[in-house]
């Protein structure tokens, strides 16, 4: 094993957009620091980014949020809004919003899946803000389904890799090469 330095980041990440509204418009967020927390019984998830963050603002204020997954084809976008604030650019028409039962969380027609998330809390480390919320409506993109099973080669999420500071790179996802819960079995076998 060879030591490496901190600011690099070892494995691939999902990156969403967030979406929330402030003084009544979408305003959107690439964030790299994104998981679940919980699928069952309720889902959780959570966000995390600098505290300076606009969309942070908006996601306090209206206590909603949708997290977005882009897909390779939406990279560029997904890279421009999170290269400007919404402090001084205006993100509204970067993409094609709809709302759930909520309207205080826009989510992207453009992005494959999106979620509509409750805030529950907040926390605070240093130089960041870790948002928690509880999913409380899921949207598929109707194509990236067969026979009601996602498919995640259609979903095409956009994955994140950080190799030190200003070498970062979008990636996609691969083959699957094993079926979870099922694999170890071999070991138990034996």
């Amino acid at each position: 094993m060879v030591k490496v330095k901190t600011g690099i980041l070892p494995f691939p990440v999902p990156i969403c957009i967030a979406g929330t509204m402030i003084n009544g418009k979408a305003n959107y967020a690439t964030y790299g620091s994104f998981g679940l927390l919980s699928p069952r019984p309720e889902m959780y998830i959570y966000i995390g980014s600098q505290e300076s963050r606009h969309t942070n603002t908006g996601i306090k204020e209206n206590g909603y949020f949708s997290v977005n997954i882009p897909s390779e084809e939406q990279m560029q976008k997904t890279d421009y809004v999170g290269l400007v604030s919404g402090h001084n650019t205006d993100k509204s028409a970067v993409f094609n919003s709809f709302f759930g039962s909520v309207d205080k969380a826009p989510m992207i027609e453009e992005c494959p899946v999106n979620l509509l998330c409750k805030l529950v809390k907040t926390a605070d480390l240093p130089n960041r803000e870790i948002f928690f919320g509880e999913v409380l409506e899921s949207y598929v993109n109707k194509e990236c389904i067969n026979n009601g099973i996602l498919n995640f080669e259609k979903i095409n999420p956009l994955l994140f890799t950080m190799n030190g500071p200003g070498n970062a790179s979008y990636w996609k996802l691969g083959n699957i090469v094993g079926d979870a819960y099922k694999e170890g079995k071999n070991i138990l076998k034996s």
